[in-house]
This record gives structure tokens, sequence and C-alpha cells, in this order.
């Protein structure tokens, strides 16, 4: 008896001492971030971001240029660490804050210590993940050969346009001769990223785009001169950087809700999957592919076949074709009048949480 006392009293101990050491990491962390903040630099933060590290619902480039933001435009005079919380495989900081007053904050960081979001940044970029979410509207839409094409009007015509859903793209498109029967103005000229180039492109600024009676206000238009897939053009990020977005097939409807805490729609069992590319069935294959993968959390409404493509520069940069890749078939894709190869492949889902995406 006093043998598994001791041993227990040793375990707590020990128990204790990593939580402590797992504080004292937090805790200089915390004022690295005050520092940067007081200093006006991301500098001081690089080094323990995470590679998904956001900001409100961005992530990559444009969280770090929104990061460079916050710490120039946001005043803080103050970050102080109160208590550390742990969620699944998140560790949860509580810290005071203050500015014009006394407010509490929340930084999350990953099992390495790594900063994976905070809510001041958050915040100032539309998002609240301590908020339930809530509905805003359900949109109808076309399935076309697997495509969703959205139905939408532009400003104060009526005319409606037939628009390809494409969340590669960053925003709203239509070719230049619909542009101009619908009066949009061109403001200036900018060079836009598409797959496998780059192209001059017309800007029409402070738009409102209606979906049924759910508008979107102040949307810029790119113009350009050829039309998508046989489409009107295209609407990508336009709401999926703004809206959790549940896209239903069964019933062909994309249903928007706010940012914030999201499980499932009200009354309906969670639905999860797992994207597995095919070639890879066996263990040492499947390890493979999660080294070359990046994981994201998505929902299905039903168990099925998933086609997926990758592009020629993603493959060629991973050198995925010599080490163990084989495509089903192999095709090309237009964007903006640029072609590129792509490499088609089938996956399947299945019942977990978690879908591989080949970076």
């Amino acid at each position: 008896m006093i043998k598994s006392c001791f041993f227990l009293g040793i375990g707590f101990l020990l128990q204790g001492l990593v939580m402590q050491a797992q504080e004292d990491i937090l805790k200089e962390r915390i004022n690295l971030v005050r520092a940067a903040f007081a200093m006006h630099t991301d500098s001081l933060m690089r080094s323990f971001l995470a590679k998904d590290f956001s900001v409100g619902a961005y992530m990559g480039r444009a969280a770090m240029q929104n990061l460079d933001a916050v710490l120039n435009k946001y005043k803080l005079d103050s970050l102080v660490y109160e208590q550390l919380q742990q969620q699944d495989s998140t560790w949860v900081v509580l810290a005071k804050a203050y500015n014009a007053g006394n407010f509490t904050t929340y930084l999350y960081f990953n099992r390495n210590f790594e900063l994976l979001h905070f809510d001041i940044a958050d915040q100032l970029y539309g998002m609240n993940r301590n908020v339930e979410s809530r509905k805003v509207a359900t949109i109808p839409f076309e399935d076309r050969n697997g495509s969703i094409i959205l139905t939408v009007t532009v400003n104060n015509s009526k005319r409606p346009l037939k628009l390809l859903f494409d969340t590669g793209a960053d925003g709203m498109m239509l070719n230049k001769a619909l542009a101009d029967t619908l009066g949009l103005e061109v403001s200036h000229q900018q060079e836009a990223s598409v797959v496998g180039g780059s192209i001059n492109i017309g800007i029409s600024r402070n738009n409102t785009v209606h979906l049924n009676d759910f508008a979107i206000n102040q949307q810029s238009i790119a113009v350009f001169g050829n039309r998508e897939h046989g489409t009107d053009g295209i609407i990508g990020n336009t709401i999926a950087k703004r809206y959790i977005t549940y896209i239903d097939y069964d019933k062909k409807e994309l249903t928007l809700f706010t940012f914030g805490k999201f499980n499932s729609l009200p009354g309906e069992k969670k639905n999860t999957g797992k994207c597995v590319i095919r070639q890879y069935a066996n263990k040492r294959r499947a390890e493979h592919a999660e080294r070359k993968t990046g994981r994201s959390k998505v929902y299905f409404r039903h168990r099925r076949r998933i086609r997926t493509h990758s592009f020629s520069p993603l493959v060629l940069k991973h050198k995925l074709l010599v080490d163990g890749f084989k495509p089903d078939s192999t095709g090309a894709t237009v964007s903006m009048g640029i072609s590129t190869p792509v490499f088609l492949w089938e996956g399947r889902t299945i019942e977990t949480f978690t879908c591989f995406y080949i970076k």
C-alpha cells in the first residue's frame, strides 16, 4: 500500500512538472505576442506560427498579410497569461488584454505549441469562433455534370446569370460582353493569378450580387473576355470565405451559416468523411500519402465516390509521378484562356472526420 502511494505520488509530481514546463513555453509565447503588438512586427511570432495558421477565414500568405495589418493597426497595451486549458489536441490559453479597457481573449496552440489562431485577429476579420453559428440563407443550385451552378442577378438587373461555383477562385468573374450589357463600370486593370499562369483583368467595384433573397454587398467583379465552362462566369470564395458553406447534393441546396461553432444541420446526424486515394490501399502507401497531404475538416451529405484532380505544378513539385502516384487519367483545364494539364483520380468516403487532400 505504501509503495503504491509512493509511485502514485511520483506520478502526480511528474505530471505537474510536465504541465509546468508546458505552461512556461506558452507564457513565453504570450509575451512574444504582446511584444509583437508593441513593436508592430510579426518577426517575433514567425518561429511559432503553425503551418495552418489562420486569421479569420484566411490562411497562407493572406493570413500573414492580415496578421501584419492587425499588428500595425490594432493598439494593444498589455497581454497577460491567465490560464491553460486543453481541448482535444489543442492548447487554449486564456489571457487578459487591455487597450481601452480590460477584456478576456483566447489564443489557440497545437500540440507542438505552435499558434493556430487567436481571437483578437479573428474578430477584426469578421470571425468569432466562440459563438454558436447561425443560419443565414439556403440557396438552390443546379447540378451540371457534378458542377454547382448558381443563379444570380447583379445590381438592379433582373437578368438571371448562371455562374459556376468554384471554390478555387478568389472572387467573381463575368465575361466582358455580358458585363457591358449589365452596365458594369471597370475602375482599373490588374494582374490575376490563374491555374498555369497570370493574366490582366478589369475590375468593377461596389456591386451587389443577389442569390434569391440573399445579397452580397460591395462585391468586386473581374471582367474577362471569355465564358467559363459554358456559363456566364464564375463565383468563388466570395461566398466560402465569408460563411460556413454546407452543400447538400441530395436536396441541391447550398446553406450558409455565420462563422462560429458548427457541428451539423439542426436535427440531422453529423456527417463526416475521409478521402482515400485508391492507389494507397496498403499501410505503407497510406503513410506515404499522409506525408504528402494536408488535412482539413469537411462535411459530406452521404457516402459517395469522389472525383478529384491535381494540377501539373503540384504533381511536378512533389514528384508524385515517380513516387507512387498513378492517376486514373489525364487531361487539361482551361482557366481564363490558359490551358494547364491535370491528373484525375477517384477516391471514396468512409466514416471518419478527416479528409486528405494532396497539396
